[in-house]
Formats: C-alpha cells, structure tokens, sequence
C-alpha cells in the first residue's frame, strides 16, 4: 500500500495536487496526521448503497437510512480491525413500538459486504434512530480472522445516533478516543462517513483529536459524496500536515448462488420435493440478505430428487455390503473358534 503527501494549500492557491473522484468513489482511504498521534479512515459508498437499498426497497426512508449508515460504519470498522477475515456488525432490537428486529452488514477482506434489515410489518414512515434500534437495543461487532481466534464486541445503543454509540464504545471497551462522522443519503443513495482515532502512547494525542474532530464535523455531506476523498480531506484539514494512503475499492457482493439454493433444497425431504415437482412449474426461491430471486426449474428438481434418491440407493447397498462383510467375518471367526477350542482326546 502506497502513501502520498497531501501538501496543504495556502489561501490564495489553488491545490498543487488534483486527484481524480473516480478513483475514489466507493473506497475508503486510511490516513495519518504527522505532526499528531492520531490516524484515520474516510470512506464513499454509492454504487454499494444502491445495491443494498434493492433489499429494503419496501421500507421506509428512515428503515433505509439506518441499514445504510450501518454500512458506512461497518467498512470504517472492518478497515480499522484489518482483520483479515470477516467482520458483521449487527444490530440486535430491543423493545419499542418502532423497534425493528435486525439488521446487519456483512464484509470480507476485500470489503465486499452485503446486509439487510428484518423486521415485522412497519406501520411507521418516520423514526428516529433511538426508536428503531428499541430500549436495549445492541450492536455486536463480530470479527473471524483467518486462521485466528474470533473477536466480539457488544456496543449499547442507548445515544441518539450511531455514531456517538460506536465512540462510547471505542472509548470504554477499546480504550482508544475515535470519533465517527456517519452520513447518509436514502434519495440519491449515498453513504459515508469519517473515523479519527488516537495513536496509543502519542503525547498530547487527545487534545489533537479534539481539534482534529472540531474541523471534521465542518464535512457537509454534498462535500463528501461529491468531492473525491483526498480532496475532502484536504480542504479539512489544509492546515496541516496529512499522509493519505491509496484507496481501497468498497463493493456490495452477496455469497448466496444457486448452488447454495440447491443445497438448501437438497436438505428437504423426498416427499416434499416430489410434491413441488407435482406442481408442475419450478420454483422461486429468494436470497434473504440481498432479495435476488432464483428461479429452479421443474427438471432441475427433478434432477435433484433422482440424485438424492441414487444416492440414498447407493449408500444403502454399502451399508449392506458393509454389513454382509462384517457377517461373513463373524461366521469365519466362529468357525475358527469352534475348531481350535474343540472337545479334546485324552490318552
């Protein structure tokens, strides 16, 4: 991973470096303030969102609004853990009459996530975020490395947003001052956001990051969907001496395929799958993280009813095989024992 200097323009110059938005847009880029001990991530997601908005299409703005802040603070999260696995960030309801049930956001290394919200029939067109999250509601914050020993966190929802959640939580349970800036637009699908965290054992490194975070709440959210991310940082923070590191590419990426709907199928008994056969016309089946719809056609269930069926036929007649083996092994040695312990001849 590369690093670049942001030289920091003065008044009456324009920038010296122009980096192109589209490079930028839909990533997230890590950078460190030189002369503070604090680091940090911004990230720009609108291709991912509009994706993402395709599952809670049914849903209120603010239902939406809520699964696509989540999203921008789960790849500030992942890229923080780097760790090198999978990281899901949930949240768990609590009680309310506008409390929803679930929500989530799924990412992997390569910040390929997808997610959802699950709730019951929404009554509600506007909520606040305390309100759909319920009282006692939870985040928990999941992480598998890859060949590593899996991380979980649990962060109270009990602020008005989710940004002053995940600082509390940062703060308290990781020992490490971060600020969040979460932003979101549900009617042009963008979503984004910025993390400042202490570097520890940095002298004066949380009088920085108060600073640091007075000019990062200056961020409108027109600047950061439309801007390129080395150019918002710039205009932020021009006062002072910033390296920025290469962009990473954020994408929405679902695992479901149609090979893991047929394991799905494959799962149900015989006399199910023959009476879907019966019906004559195939099945849809839908993905419930992303909604995409998978359509099994009649032959391709009938295809999988022979194959359960061959191979319900086939380890039977190797556990009779098995069996007539072991029974023939036992015959032999009964024989064997007959013989040698005989009735014996005395002189």
């Amino acid at each position: 991973m590369s690093e670049h200097n942001l030289t920091p323009p003065t008044p009456e110059h324009a920038p010296s470096v122009v980096v192109s938005e589209d490079t930028q847009q839909n990533s997230v880029v890590r950078f460190l303030f030189d002369d503070h001990g604090v680091r940090g991530e911004i990230v720009h997601l609108h291709e991912p969102v509009q994706k993402l908005l395709e599952c809670v299409r049914a849903y209120p703005p603010c239902v939406k609004g809520l699964l696509l802040e989540l999203a921008a603070a789960a790849v500030l999260i992942a890229a923080t853990l780097k760790a090198n696995g999978t990281v899901t960030v949930q949240i768990q309801c609590g009680k309310g009459p506008k409390a929803l049930n679930f929500a989530f956001i799924n990412i992997d290394k390569d910040l390929n996530f997808y997610g959802n919200v699950l709730s019951d029939e929404i009554k509600f067109t506007e909520a606040s975020f305390k309100e759909m999250v319920g009282q006692g509601g939870i985040m928990v914050i999941s992480a598998f490395p890859e060949g590593g020993t899996r991380y979980q966190g649990i962060v109270a929802l009990d602020k008005d947003t989710m940004a002053e959640a995940l600082e509390d939580y940062f703060r308290e349970s990781e020992q490490l001052a971060t600020s969040f800036l979460i932003q979101s637009d549900v009617a042009t699908a963008y979503a984004g956001g910025m993390m400042l965290q202490i570097v520890p054992n940095i002298e004066n490194n949380l009088e920085s990051l108060h600073h640091l975070t007075t000019l990062a709440a200056t961020l409108q959210p027109q600047e950061l969907f439309e801007l390129s991310l080395h150019e918002s940082l710039r205009r932020l923070f021009w006062n002072d001496k910033i390296r920025v590191f290469d962009p990473e590419p954020v994408t929405y990426r679902c695992i479901c395929s149609k090979e893991r709907i047929f394991r799905v199928l494959a799962a149900l008994s015989n006399d199910e799958l023959s009476a879907m056969i019966a019906e004559n016309k195939g099945i849809d089946m839908s993905c419930q993280s992303c909604g995409k719809v998978y359509h099994v056609t009649i032959d391709e269930l009938k295809d999988l009813l022979t194959a359960k069926q061959q191979s319900a036929a086939d380890n039977k007649a190797s556990a009779d095989s098995s069996a007539s083996a072991d029974s023939s092994a036992g015959n032999a040695s009964s024989a064997s024992a007959d013989k040698t312990q005989g009735p014996s001849i005395e002189a």
